[in-house]
This record gives C-alpha cells, structure tokens and sequence, in this order.
C-alpha cells in the first residue's frame, strides 16, 4: 500500500470512529443498557466495505457481551448518520468486537509498573 493510500485510510479511520462514538455517546444518555462500554478503535478492511469497532468495558468482556445485541439494534441508525456524515460512494457494514488488545496492553503497562517499583 502506497504512503498516500495510508494516510488516506487513517483519516477516514479516525472520522469514523469520531462520527460513531459521537453517536453511540448520545445513545447511551438515553438508553442505560449501553453505558459503560466505549469505542476504542476502529479498523477498516482492505476494501473499505467492513469497519470493524472495538469496544472496551472496564466490566470486561462479559459485560459487553451483554450489551452487544443492545448494540446491532442500533446499527442501522449508525450506518445512516455515517451515511450523511461521512463521504463516500459506500457505507461500510458495521461490525462490533470487544478490544481485548486494549486488555493484554493494560495487563503489561501494570506489570511494568511493579518491575519499576521493584
């Protein structure tokens, strides 16, 4: 992928997940099922035509597993907004997955910690 494509990619990454966790913000002071669960990034893949959103819950995996059919309720209000929102020929299909990336790096930076207090 050329450097311009990338940068390309990133910017529509970014104004993505700004458009959907700008939303989904909203959403959640009217509806209390989906609090506590937050976007964390977003990744598109290489056609463009999936954006895949990571949550996170500081409750954990489980909780969001709870909250996620709350969340494909309101899918098709967010592919709209993005609709109007965001630029393009296609709107991508959403899909939702818990973060656990974010996990295993919080579980190093605490394990680090303890070294450097050692």
């Amino acid at each position: 992928m050329r450097p311009v494509d990338q940068i390309k990619r990133a910017r529509r990454e970014s104004l993505l997940q700004k458009v959907i966790a700008k939303l989904l913000t909203q959403q959640a002071l009217d509806d209390p099922q989906i609090q506590g669960v937050f976007v964390n990034r977003i990744e598109l893949n290489a056609n463009k035509s999936i954006c895949t959103v990571y949550f996170y819950s500081e409750q954990g995996e489980e909780h969001f597993k709870q909250v996620l059919s709350q969340l494909i309720l309101y899918k098709p209000s967010l592919r709209a907004a993005l609709a109007r929102e965001v630029s393009g020929k296609y709107v991508p299909d959403i899909v939702f997955r818990f973060d656990s990336q974010l996990v295993k790096q919080l579980a190093i930076e605490q394990l680090l910690e303890r070294v450097k207090e050692e």
